[in-house]
């Protein structure tokens, strides 16, 4: 099984999905944020066999969920939280989304962005598994 990572926007939705290991994440489309999303995602799901949802949060600096991290609780709400697969909430405010925007040029690949950004999350995610499992192995 593999687990989708989400970088939920209000006007796009970048989406990440690890390779078959669970080591990976590979940035895998932007979809529009509109009443198209749940027919592209269910499609997405069928494609992939996921039990697992990773969506991006933006915490504020002082780790509360703000504006727009009750934005992406109440699209979670409305339009995922019925699939019967696991969300987990990862902590966006640490992803290293600057070196990759400013490596690539804007504007030939602006509305590419959000699934980089999508996958820099799932592989925070996939990192942070990875070093407790060690700890635990330890």
């Amino acid at each position: 099984m593999k687990i989708l990572g989400m970088d939920i926007g209000d006007r796009r939705i970048g989406i990440a999905i690890t390779d078959k290991d669970r080591k990976l994440s590979i940035p895998h489309s932007v979809i529009n944020n509109d009443r198209s999303f749940e027919q592209n995602l269910d499609r997405i799901l069928e494609e992939n066999i996921i039990d697992k949802i990773v969506v991006g949060m933006p915490y504020t600096l002082k780790g509360e969920i703000g504006k727009q991290g009750k934005k992406v609780i109440d699209f979670v709400d409305k339009n995922i939280i019925n699939s019967g697969i696991e969300i987990i909430y990862m902590d966006e405010r640490f992803t290293s989304k600057i070196p990759l925007i400013n490596s690539i040029d804007k504007k030939k690949i602006k509305k590419q962005i959000d699934k980089f950004s999508a996958a820099l999350i799932l592989q925070n995610y996939l990192d942070r598994i990875s070093r407790v499992k060690k700890e635990n192995d330890s």
